[in-house]
């Protein structure tokens, strides 16, 4: 019995999901790899094993480096699916080729492998504007034609972008976790000096004990609301206007009665200079309900800032004024804490100066700070 044997000529790449059908589509006579019936069985062995693979693989063909890739391999091609394949790697990766893959791939056609991990490239923005870091890890191994020699280069890879961001976000989150602990150390060594000296120098100045108590209470939550307010936003820095309406509401005096005006420019202090004026703004809210405008009905107090820019560093100008008083003019005799902190502290800690003016009307007090030792800027932390 005669048998007819029909033989069929099976397709090539057989599957291979959306890239095995666009090989199978591709003219690859148009390339320098020509007809798929002309290649190599090493290079068709090594697709088919890059078609069956899960992971991202691509495979750089002959001496222009001919690309081909899976389906897992269109993440890592982004935008320049399904152009790049085809094509040689020159030209779908040119601004990656010279840097970094070329260099690569001349090794490997030399007969090493080369492993990379988190490899950083610079590759062009989608949009054509700038580049974008990305990272890879991944081998570029070579793949050994009929003769024995490299014909290409069979490259797995995983796109590790994401991960390397991720590990460098949480390494500057641990900088700046060991920075505000750093910082906050600091600054409770600062509140303690800082506390310490504002009970000694309570205690000198005090006669009685009730006199003490009540100086010291009064200090302390002075201070202790600038550190509230530090606490909240550590970053930030303090408004001025806001300090000088919480120090004299604290001694029941509101802006538009007693007190005629609180103006001046926004300006925002560093923590460190926010708790030495607050302690100046209570001080002199002290001194006036005990002489001064706060002291007798027809008091006022207006309080007032400007920046200075004349001289050779801009200064922030604070004035304090008193009127409808009746004062003698003279200046006490007697040295009290808020004097020594207006006058002393100020140009020891914040390089400023300060002139206290006791004139018939009421207080007159200047202060003067360089701007450099006091304004916060924006989005930065300050001692």
């Amino acid at each position: 019995m005669n048998r007819t044997v029909t033989h069929s000529h099976r397709v090539w790449p057989a599957g291979g999901g959306e890239m095995g059908e666009r090989i199978r589509q591709h003219d690859w006579a148009a390339t320098p790899l020509g007809p798929v019936r002309t290649w190599p069985q090493s290079l068709k062995t090594a697709v088919d094993i890059m078609l069956a693979s899960p992971g991202p693989v691509s495979i750089l063909w002959g001496p222009d480096r001919i690309q081909l890739y899976n389906d897992g391999y269109i993440v890592v091609a982004a935008e320049r699916h399904p152009a790049i394949l085809g094509q040689p790697a020159a030209k779908s990766w040119s601004e990656a080729y010279k840097p970094f893959l070329g260099r690569v791939l001349d090794q490997v056609f030399k007969g090493d492998a080369v492993a990379i991990e988190d490899q950083e490239v610079l590759l062009l923005r989608p949009d054509g504007n700038g580049f974008e870091e990305r990272h890879f890890a991944g081998s570029f191994s070579p793949i050994r034609d009929e003769m024995g020699a490299v014909g290409g280069v069979f490259h797995p890879l995983t796109e590790t972008t994401a991960r390397v961001r991720a590990d460098a976000a949480l390494r500057e989150s641990e900088r700046q976790a060991r920075l505000l602990l750093a910082e906050l150390q600091h600054r409770v060594r600062n509140t303690l000096w800082v506390i310490r000296s504002i009970i000694r120098r309570t205690a000198a100045t005090s006669e009685t004990a009730e006199d003490y108590a009540m100086h010291l209470d009064g200090r302390i939550d002075a201070f202790a609301r600038v550190q509230a307010a530090v606490t909240r936003d550590p970053s930030a820095g303090l408004d001025l206007e806001i300090l000088v309406a919480e120090g004299l509401l604290a001694f029941g005096a509101h802006e538009g009665e007693r007190v005629t005006g609180i103006t001046g420019p926004s300006v925002c202090l560093r923590p460190k200079a926010a708790g030495t004026i607050a302690l100046v703004i209570h001080e002199l809210a002290t001194n006036a309900v005990k002489y001064g405008a706060l002291s007798t009905d027809p008091g006022r107090i207006t309080v007032e800032w400007s920046i200075d820019k004349s001289g050779d560093r801009p200064h922030l100008v604070f004035r304090w004024i008193e009127t409808g008083v009746g004062l003698s003019g003279e200046k006490p005799s007697r040295r009290g804490f808020g004097t020594e902190l207006i006058e002393q502290t100020l140009a020891y800690e914040l390089e400023g100066n300060a002139s206290l003016e006791f004139t018939p009307d009421g207080l007159h007090c200047i202060i003067s700070l360089p701007v450099s030792e006091i304004l916060a800027e924006p989005g930065s932390h300050h001692q």
